[in-house]
């Protein structure tokens, strides 16, 4: 078990075996990657990330973020259970089949963070929430994505989602599975364009495109200026930060370009 930390704070790790990993990762590729998900949810897909996410956002003006509070954890073995008995029958499995499958994916009858299979089996088993999130919000002119545990709709329409945090606790109250998922309500943000928006960790701007936010600039800015004196550490935080800022915001890379010269920005980034 370890702790790591992220843009969404610290969270508790439980790393397998790494017998119990490939086992895992075999079951992912041959049998869960083929559960159907969501165009929604946005998280844990090849060719999809925080951006993509973002940009269905970027042209609103209002937004709603909502937080599911212990998600993997709240995924049980019993909620799987009537998954796979009501979307995988075609995998005609018996009963001791279905005990062997959920004690490789799960721990203490639940998903875990660090575990392989959970992101895929996350989404795989949110397929009916996206689909009624998505149902609701498209009826009242709402864009919605999930990614992970973290809700996000939006709109250009003033007032359009100030009923959607009860929407969303009556939709998850009437779910078959899973069943005990819930909302921290001290994470529920509404926020406009009068505001700072921010979406997985990146801000909507007021041109309808997707930054890195000012924040983040000035750090970047205040690496580069200091590069000399940084140790190996800071120097590879601060490629990553490179990388990061180009693909989602290149200008500024650009930007640092101009200022600094090609020679400084390519050295760091080399390191």
């Amino acid at each position: 078990m370890l702790w790591i930390e992220d843009w969404k704070g610290s969270r508790e790790i439980h790393h397998p075996s790494k017998q119990l990993k490939a086992v895992q990762r075999w079951l992912l590729e041959h049998v869960i990657a083929n559960w159907p998900i969501h165009d929604g949810a946005t998280a844990y897909r090849q060719e999809r990330s925080i951006l993509h996410n973002a940009a269905r956002h970027a042209e609103s003006r209002y937004l709603l973020r909502m937080d599911f509070e212990n998600f993997f954890p709240s995924i049980t073995a019993e909620d799987l259970r009537a998954y796979l008995a009501e979307f995988e029958p075609r995998l005609d499995w018996d009963e001791t089949d279905l005990q062997v499958f959920l004690a490789i994916i799960c721990r203490n009858d639940c998903l875990t963070i660090g575990a392989p299979t959970s992101p895929a089996l996350s989404n795989a088993i949110c397929f009916q929430l996206d689909q009624r999130l998505d149902a609701i919000a498209r009826e009242r002119a709402t864009t919605y994505t999930r990614y992970a545990d973290d809700l996000f709709f939006s709109t250009t329409r003033p007032d359009n989602l100030k009923d959607f945090p009860a929407l969303v606790e009556s939709v998850i109250r009437g779910l078959p599975y899973p069943g005990q998922l819930h909302i921290q309500p001290s994470k529920t943000r509404h926020s406009s364009k009068r505001g700072r928006r921010q979406v997985t960790g990146l801000v909507l701007k007021s041109d309808g495109t997707v930054g890195i936010g000012r924040q983040r600039k000035r750090f970047i800015r205040g690496l580069i200026h200091k590069v000399a004196s940084l140790q190996p550490a800071e120097r590879r935080e601060l490629a990553g930060l490179i990388a990061f800022a180009r693909s989602v915001e290149p200008d500024f890379v650009n930007a640092l370009i101009l200022k600094y010269g090609p020679e400084r920005i390519a050295d760091v980034q080399e390191m």
